[in-house]
């Protein structure tokens, strides 16, 4: 049985890196860093995701 508990682990640390990765606990870790912060103001997960949207594209993005 410890086999089996350790390869849960490793899977869902994988599986936490992968989402780190990817940008999909992107949102998550904004309400950690809030948490910590203890802001008082957030931002929703619509409103999150429509700020990182305009991050990424309000700037000029081409190579030349």
């Amino acid at each position: 049985m410890s086999v089996w508990r350790e390869f849960v682990g490793v899977a869902r640390m994988f599986w936490q890196w992968l989402r780190i990765w990817c940008g999909d606990a992107a949102y998550e870790r904004y309400q950690c860093a809030m948490e910590r912060k203890r802001a008082s103001a957030r931002l929703s997960a619509k409103e999150f995701y429509l700020q990182q949207l305009d991050r990424r594209y309000s700037r000029p993005n081409r190579c030349c």
